[in-house]
């Protein structure tokens, strides 16, 4: 029995070393859009050659910066919550709210994946492209779309065994708070 919870720690430390990579490409993407975005000021209003691609392109690297790095945060116990409610729980009756809505948003997240398949696929069927100057096919930012979205689900699925086997989910970021402000 030991092993076995061995090998499913391994499995769920594993994801979620996967979603700090996917933490750092993020950040990665966040300054490579800076970058850009800085370019395109520099170029239109210094040169007065604006750019056609920095702007589109920054788009794309939004929605990557957005669903690659919904799993860290999930990870890091980072995202934002409105807790006037909960609050005012007992704690028996914070963790069976939470519980449910971790189950509730993991499948709330797989439909949600399926969707975003779905979306790619008819994008590369279909050959759409963007209506802008670069004629981008559009299956490419879909794909950061659906594997940031895949990725939020395994994370949550992570989130949640960890709840069960334990108790109590990694509180990543709310710790480094705690200690903070202790």
């Amino acid at each position: 029995m030991k092993g076995k919870w061995r090998v499913l720690d391994s499995i769920l430390h594993t994801i979620e070393k996967i979603s700090l990579i996917f933490g750092y490409i993020s950040g990665g993407f966040a300054f490579l859009m800076m970058v850009m975005i800085g370019y395109d000021v520099l170029m239109r209003h210094i040169f007065n050659d604006p750019t056609i691609w920095a702007d589109e392109v920054s788009c794309y690297l939004l929605v990557g910066i957005t669903f690659l790095g919904a799993a860290y945060t999930l990870s890091m116990d980072a995202h934002v919550r409105i807790e006037t409610f909960t609050d005012r729980l007992g704690p028996k009756a914070q963790r069976y709210l939470e519980f449910i809505t971790d189950v509730l948003s993991l499948a709330f997240l797989v439909l949600f994946t399926r969707q975003a398949y779905w979306l790619v696929k008819d994008s590369w069927v279909s050959v759409k492209i963007s209506a802008t100057l670069l004629r981008t096919p559009l299956y490419l930012p879909q794909i950061l779309f659906a594997v940031g979205l895949t990725w939020f689900s395994l994370q949550m699925l992570v989130h949640i065994l960890r709840r069960i086997t334990s108790g109590q989910p990694r509180n990543g970021a709310r710790e480094m708070a705690s200690r903070k402000t202790a």
